[in-house]
């Protein structure tokens, strides 16, 4: 029997142009996005112009269809979205970016009307609009558009922004705005901003009241006073709202520390302070602030407490390695101690152990199973399977009593789809029993495992799988 052909460029090539002509036109009879595809190529030959005129008159079709889409054709429309999308940024943008820039603006638009019946769960068809976006930037810019021409174009895309694919317009066509282009969207978004305000008598900020409009105008504002460094006008947009929001308050501090002002920025911070009442909203990032902030107005042993607080209360390492790296020589071995002592206390055994395992302190994370292995919960694979291969090497009874951990849990509850991972722990259990002289207070292997051919005899497909 002759060895059948590989497909490489040059066995192809042998075939002949006709050949492969035939056997592409066959093919692209049955595969729509085949024929696109071959279309958009012949396109191709005769200049950007004419690609430009097959994507806008499939860009219309695509707008015009009111058919509901169904999951499997959401991957089919994605995919050719994207094709769209190359063809129009790489194709069109390398010689007319002007006519890419167009064709990008429609295919973007596109998004609401696909919404409307197209379930994206996935957040891939989002995704695609998003990065679109992005590719906005280069190609205006390129394109050379007056600020005056293309401020009120990206107003339109904030006010008619349900699905909020166009949130990070404002920094992605910044460079293409300019200052010029940036001074005049704010002047619009402000219109627009104060005659909602006169249109809209719910528009005022208030709790349990949001209002969409509102929000996409402040967002564009707070977007552009950004890209100018204008604190006072990025705290201009939080007019009317509750300061006392540790959100709000860290936002402004941010940017007061920013720009050199600590000593407003604690003002901010005093009145948004995460409590009972606000439930500790984003008490880390308003933390974290602090800290800066704290460290900007020479209050060193401020931050450091604070640091260390962060640390104690969410077993934050990146808040303990900040505060051992701001102590003198020594001091942070020192320093470590104790804070791992406190680890290891910690009311959270899955944190403690998952600290201690990245931190790394192998021996601590060790003592920990030993003495607490009954509070482990076998469900939390994620955690406990890297957790017992980092401890395998020197502390090999530690991995065992987490490995029977996730094989408990899977048998008890019967989790059929975890079997093969439950038959892998038990092998794995097993070549290590050499390593370990002593079980302690713990089950030898012998005892665990009769106890699980006894509890959990009748699970032929689990003990099928360790047989193999």
């Amino acid at each position: 029997m002759a060895a059948r052909s590989k497909l490489t460029v040059e066995s192809l090539t042998k075939l002949g142009a006709k050949r492969l002509a035939e056997i592409l036109m066959e093919e692209a009879g049955r595969n729509r996005q085949l024929k696109q595809a071959v279309h958009m190529a012949l396109a191709a030959e005769s200049g950007s112009a004419e690609v430009g005129h097959q994507i806008r008159k499939r860009l219309s079709q695509i707008g015009r269809s009111e058919t509901f889409i169904t999951s499997d054709k959401a991957k089919e429309l994605a995919t050719e979205l994207e094709r769209l999308r190359t063809a129009i940024v790489e194709t069109i943008g390398a010689g007319n970016p002007k006519l890419a820039a167009g064709l990008l603006w429609q295919l973007i638009d596109l998004h609401a009307s696909i919404f409307e019946r197209l379930d994206d769960s996935s957040g891939r068809v989002g995704d695609l609009f998003r990065y679109a976006c992005l590719d906005l930037g280069p190609l205006v810019k390129r394109a050379a558009i007056k600020p005056g021409e293309l401020a009120p174009m990206v107003l339109q895309r904030i006010v008619d922004n349900g699905y909020g694919i166009y949130d990070g317009i404002v920094l992605a066509l910044s460079e293409a705005l300019g200052r010029e282009g940036r001074r005049v969207l704010r002047q619009l978004l402000e219109e627009r901003r104060q005659a909602h305000f006169v249109s809209e008598k719910r528009a005022a900020v208030r709790p349990g009241h949001f209002d969409h409009t509102l929000s996409g105008l402040l967002l564009a504002l707070r977007d552009i006073a950004d890209c100018e460094s204008d604190v006072d006008a990025f705290i201009d947009t939080y007019e009317g709202f509750d300061l006392s929001n540790p959100a709000y308050a860290t936002e402004i501090a941010q940017r007061l520390l920013r720009a050199g002002r600590p000593k407003e920025a604690l003002l901010y911070l005093d009145q948004g302070a995460p409590n009972e009442r606000n439930r500790h909203f984003k008490a880390l990032e308003w933390s974290d602030v602090r800290i800066g902030v704290l460290d900007a107005l020479g209050r060193k042993d401020d931050a450091q407490a604070l640091r260390f607080s962060v640390f104690e209360q969410r077993l934050s390492a990146p808040h303990l390695k900040d505060y051992m790296k701001q102590l003198g020589a020594f001091d942070d071995v020192e320093a470590e101690r104790p804070a791992l002592d406190q680890v290891e206390r910690h009311g959270n055994v899955h944190a403690a152990l998952a600290f201690l395992i990245n931190w790394p302190a192998l021996d601590r994370a060790a003592r920990v199973v030993d003495a607490r292995i009954e509070e482990i919960d076998g469900d939390l694979y994620e955690l406990l399977d890297p957790a017992a291969s980092a401890l395998e090497g020197k502390h090999p009874l530690a991995a065992v009593l987490l490995r029977r951990r996730l094989i408990d849990f899977t048998l008890q509850k019967a989790r059929s789809t975890r079997y093969r991972h439950a038959a892998r722990h038990v092998r794995e259990i097993e070549s290590q029993q050499s390593d370990i002289a002593d079980y302690g207070r713990h089950e030898s292997h012998v005892d665990y495992m009769t106890r699980l051919k006894r509890q959990h005899a009748r699970k032929p497909a689990f003990w099928s799988l360790l047989a193999q």
